[in-house]
């Protein structure tokens, strides 16, 4: 390119030539189109993509954490000191350059920029292991460490999915910028996710932040506090992967539809995390109880002989490593193998909890050892009289992600859009968000692919949300239209308060009252959406024909899952398959009452506490 070391020294010297657009910008957003899409073609932008190309590994990466856009002279000095050394994928290295570049060459033509790009995608095909997956770096290390496994933390594998399908569409920023033959090998690597979908008592679970590279593909460890788990931030986000895939196949469709019911079944419920000032005026971090809201651990303590199997694998890897850590404390030195550290507090009872671990240079007698308490807990001693932490502390709270609410959203508001895109329901549910409703704005019954309609009595128009919710408006009664051949056994609200000055909450449901403390949606903080789960069991007394709510406070949007079972005659439901037909027809009242033992049923097979 011309004029490229003029404008390079430009940049690194800081004389002007950046504008306080892009300056403002991290490197990621200004790769993935944070700038406006003719300044792609700019001669600043050109003057960018110079770098990249400069800084580009010899092997055809880059690595993470640089901010390409504005570095010093001499970040970019020790950039070109670092050319032959291994490339990066994760954090969204090298991914995000490819992605820059692809940008500038569709915007200017520029063949260097091509080229770059041609060379980063040979490293990842390179790279690509024989499972199908990738690693942090390349080329490896070979030191048997956690840098060289299949690496889903931090999303590393799915940035390099979603990446290659971009190339195989052909589309946008990559239309032509490789070869048909290239596009058609960039297929690959979404087997290597199901491969490695971890089975727990014969039942598909999720999955772990790294993977063997190796059947059986099972979870290992990380760094130090990185233990064997299924992660609930990482399979999250490889769900939210999976359900992007056009045309599931039947496997794929029953492989997230388990990842997510196995999720839902593991989750903490009605608790969150909160950021607080403590009694010392330190900025720490806690769990409390919030209805609505669920957690589960970034690491998840896998049971059964899975879980033994993964756990030994890990002990036993310590031991040949042959490792040892050592600690002073009162002018004594304690030493311990890493083997030692991991077995001292796993607890196999502890299945399904979450798990922590503390990686601190300044306390590694504490890696690898499992902790149980997310909270302070008292400081123990071991054998030899060392002490040791039993729990998180603040800092280390504070400064990772040990806990959240990713898995929410996806089992709540993507998997039920995904449901209704492919028309799933088999499993009783029924979904009216926006993904299923056919309704325009403003219309004043809304109409869903399933069946269901919704009326109300103010005048509402149908209005769409955030997220697939449809807005509901407080002080309007509903009424949801069940078809003829439904009854709701159970309903879930997913939803959250249009509003930051007060909450919203259900103030009747089904012809039952209820207060601000039962069902509510807590207002929107620092221009954040406050989503929570409420479900309301209707099993006992399933509801047939209409279901009537009403909200009060704020208006709510929501996604409404009702459950369903098939109306019948009442005796079939009652009797079941398999049971002998002991069931007695009576009338009282006027009423067809069914009598089963010492149980009474209506006509549609709902049971009736009194008579």
């Amino acid at each position: 390119m011309k004029k490229v070391l003029f404008i390079i020294l430009l940049i690194l010297t800081g004389c002007g030539w950046l504008t306080a657009g892009v300056g403002d910008l991290t490197w990621y957003q200004v790769c993935t189109g944070g700038m406006s899409g003719e300044w792609y073609g700019s001669e600043e932008a050109l003057s960018i993509a110079d770098i990249v190309i400069a800084v580009q590994k010899t092997n055809g990466g880059w690595m993470k954490n640089d901010q390409l856009h504005k570095l010093s002279q001499s970040e970019y000095q020790r950039l070109l000191n670092e050319k032959s050394a291994h490339s990066c994928l994760d954090n969204v290295a090298t991914t995000q350059e490819m992605r820059y570049l692809a940008r500038v060459w569709k915007a200017t033509g520029n063949e260097d920029c091509r080229q770059a790009f041609l060379r980063g995608l040979q490293m990842i095909r390179v790279a690509q292991k024989g499972c199908g997956g990738w690693s942090q770096y390349w080329p490896l290390s070979n030191d048997n460490g956690y840098q060289d496994y299949v690496t889903f933390n931090d999303d590393l594998v799915v940035n390099v999915l979603n990446l290659l399908r971009d190339i195989c569409g052909n589309t946008g920023d990559f239309a032509n910028i490789t070869n048909a033959e290239t596009r058609e090998a960039c297929q690959a690597g979404v087997q290597c996710i199901l491969d490695c979908q971890i089975i727990i008592n014969g039942t598909y679970a999720a999955w772990c932040a790294q993977h063997d590279t190796v059947a059986p593909y099972l979870p290992t460890e990380g760094r130090p506090h990185e233990l064997p788990s299924v992660s609930g931030c990482e399979s999250a986000n490889l769900l939210s992967f999976l359900m992007s895939i056009d045309d599931p196949s039947d496997e794929l469709k029953q492989r997230i539809t388990a990842a997510v019911t196995w999720l839902d079944e593991h989750k903490i419920a009605d608790h969150a995390v909160e950021d607080f000032t403590n009694d010392n005026q330190q900025k720490d971090r806690r769990i409390i109880e919030q209805k609505g809201t669920h957690l589960w651990g970034r690491f998840i303590q896998i049971g059964g002989n899975t879980g033994e199997q993964v756990y030994n694998k890990l002990f036993e890897k310590l031991k040949n490593r042959g490792k040892k850590r050592s600690y002073t404390y009162n002018g004594k030195t304690y030493t311990y193998t890493e083997e030692e550290l991991a077995r001292a507090n796993y607890d196999p009872n502890k299945a399904y909890e979450p798990i922590y671990a503390i990686y601190k240079d300044s306390i590694p007698h504490m890696y690898y050892r499992f902790l149980y308490n997310f909270e302070d807990t008292p400081i123990a001693f071991d054998d030899n009289g060392c002490p040791y932490y039993t729990s998180l502390f603040r800092g280390v709270r504070m400064g990772y992600q040990y806990i959240g609410s990713w898995c929410q959203r996806v089992i709540e508001t993507e998997y039920p859009a995904w449901k209704v895109k492919y028309g799933i329901h088999d499993d009783g549910t029924y979904i009216l968000s926006t993904e299923s409703c056919v309704s325009k704005r403003n219309d004043q019954t809304y109409t869903f692919n399933n069946a269901f309609t919704i009326t109300n009595d103010g005048g509402v128009g149908y209005s769409t949300a955030k997220a697939y919710s449809i807005r509901y408006t407080a002080d309007v009664t509903y009424t949801i239209h069940i078809p003829s051949d439904l009854q709701v056994t159970e309903a879930k609200l997913y939803g959250y308060c249009n509003w930051d000055d007060s909450d919203a909450y259900v103030q009747m449901w089904n012809n039952t009252s209820y207060t601000a403390e039962d069902y509510f949606f807590p207002r929107t903080k620092n221009d954040k959406a406050q989503w929570v789960t409420h479900v309301i069991d209707h099993s006992a007394h399933p509801v047939t024909d209409q279901l009537a709510f009403r909200l009060a406070g704020k208006q709510a949007c929501m996604i409404i899952t009702l459950t369903c079972a098939k109306r019948g005659t009442g005796v079939e439901q009652v009797q079941g398959d398999n049971q002998p037909s002991l069931a007695d027809k009576i009338v009282s009242n006027g009423q067809l009452l069914i009598v089963l033992g010492d149980k009474t049923y209506d006509a549609l097979g709902r049971q009736i506490t009194d008579r």
